[in-house]
């Protein structure tokens, strides 16, 4: 058996670093409000499904997975979405899944956009399965559903705008009677 041994500050420069350093998954700095938005560094499909799956975890709710054909009906409607820059009802463009659709002023990365609709969470009222008067919390609501398994996203700049336009595509659909969780 041979034994190795490290001088203590390379032991303790070693164990500040495993402390300090986020992995790749979690890596995160801050935008100008203050607010977490994932680094650059990490592929938006992650970024999008850690984003979902911390809010489900949050609420007790299994993990999406990433489904690549998703992905692709997000991304058909974010670039349709982008051309004129504003969120609206695409109706030749067909909606298969159902979706949970964004538009930010400026660069919005999957974790910003995700971190909107999970904001709706404040005006979630679970015993009676709504929204506050006045407030929105049905995207919200689609991102924690216990029902969908599978999650495909898409987020595009706009083509007159540095603005950011995204949608989640989610299956399988549920029934939206019920609460979420």
């Amino acid at each position: 058996m041979q034994h190795i041994t490290m001088s203590p500050s390379i032991c303790l420069a070693t164990l500040l670093l495993a402390l300090v350093s986020p992995s790749l998954a979690s890596a995160s700095i801050n935008n100008n409000n203050g607010g977490a938005v994932a680094a650059a560094s990490v592929p938006t499909a992650t970024q999008f499904l850690q984003a979902h799956n911390d809010a489900r975890r949050d609420v007790g709710v299994a993990p999406l997975t990433w489904n690549p054909s998703l992905e692709q009906d997000a991304k058909r409607y974010a670039g349709a979405l982008g051309i004129r820059c504003r969120l609206e009802t695409l109706e030749d463009i067909p909606k298969f899944y159902p979706q949970n659709t964004y538009w930010g002023s400026g660069y919005q990365d999957g974790a910003a956009v995700t971190g909107w609709w999970v904001y709706g969470r404040r005006w979630y009222d679970r015993r009676a399965n709504s929204c506050a008067p006045g407030k929105e919390c049905e995207s919200y609501k689609m991102v924690v559903r216990n029902t969908t398994r599978e999650l495909g996203c898409a987020r595009r700049t706009c083509r007159s705008s540095p603005d950011t336009v995204a949608v989640c595509s989610y299956f399988p659909a549920g029934d939206y009677d019920e609460p979420p969780y």
